[in-house]
């Protein structure tokens, strides 16, 4: 199962760092998953790309929250999540898988719109961050995906608002996912008609980057 899993998802990871080996970028892994409380990263510096770094993370914590115990799953929340605005972040909360069924989400890329990325964010304001997310979910049989039914799954652009808070970031928004094409496929839908290809130009830009990596 978890090599169908990394098999496809580093698959299409792989596409996206071919179409940007031309940008020359220096990066430096920062080991936010060194520094955990409640199992959430925590840390994130006051700037725009902090900002993103943490609600790249947060969005992968949410994304397995509901396979949780209630108990560890409230607080994940109350780490994470503004007061107040639990239901404003749903769509990021993934459902509650037993032992038939598995699920994965990861963050490929991350941007934050208009942003002077590393600029100090005042107290109380807000940030608006975009990512790149790849979902893959399905049903198992002895560990094994079902081949009648597969893995299901594609890639989306989530976007959510953050705020610098009491000296750190809290997710406060997240919109409903929105399907973008795979890197590998020209711009049109399966009905011939054209696809929404701004999303992928705002994947491979300069001002896009992999979450962790500043």
């Amino acid at each position: 199962m978890a090599a169908v899993l990394a098999l496809v998802l580093l698959a299409g990871v792989g596409v996206f760092a071919a179409g940007r080996a031309s940008i020359p970028e220096q990066q430096v892994i920062v080991r936010y998953a060194e520094r955990l409380q409640a199992g959430a990263p925590v840390g994130f510096p006051g700037t725009p790309r902090g900002g993103g770094d943490a609600a790249a993370a947060f969005t992968q914590v949410l994304a397995v929250a509901g396979m949780r115990p209630a108990a560890s799953q409230q607080a994940v929340t109350d780490l994470i999540v503004a007061e107040g605005a639990a239901s404003a972040v749903e769509p990021l909360v993934g459902p509650a898988a037993g032992g038939e069924a598995i699920s994965q989400t990861v963050v490929v890329r991350v941007w934050a719109p208009d942003a002077d990325l590393d600029a100090v964010v005042p107290e109380d304001r807000q940030v608006s961050v975009r990512m790149l997310v790849c979902t893959l979910s399905g049903s198992v049989t002895n560990n094994i995906p079902d081949p009648n039914t597969g893995l299901a799954g594609g890639w989306y652009v989530q976007s959510v608002a953050v705020r610098w808070s009491q000296g750190r970031w809290w997710l406060v928004t997240a919109e409903r996912p929105v399907p973008v094409p795979p890197p590998d496929q020209r711009g049109a839908r399966r009905d011939g008609g054209p696809r929404d290809m701004q999303p992928l130009v705002d994947v491979l830009s300069a001002r896009s980057w992999a979450p962790g990596t500043v």
